[in-house]
């Protein structure tokens, strides 16, 4: 996953994730507005084709590139959970 960050502040970032769609983008912006540091978490699909444009702003003095990889943490321990879950159920 190649990402660029088009703007870097103490409480925001802006980032293109390239290759992703609304799959991802949804499961990480759901998860990044569980965090109470978390102000704002949203993305922008401008074209049909286009990368997606996230969107983090942070309150509190919390990193939102931290803040982003926290969250990323969070989904893939999820998922890992529920591989396991699915291991034993079969």
């Amino acid at each position: 996953m190649n990402i660029t960050v088009l703007e870097l502040t103490d409480d925001k970032v802006r980032m293109v994730i390239v290759g992703q769609g609304h799959t991802f983008l949804n499961a990480l912006t759901t998860e990044l507005l569980q965090d109470s540091d978390v102000d704002v978490a949203n993305y922008l699909v401008e074209f049909q084709f286009s990368d997606p444009v996230l969107t983090v702003t942070t309150q509190n003095n919390a990193d939102p590139v931290e803040t982003v990889r926290k969250a990323c943490k969070r989904i893939s321990d999820a998922c890992a959970d529920l591989l396991v879950q699915l291991e034993k159920s079969v």
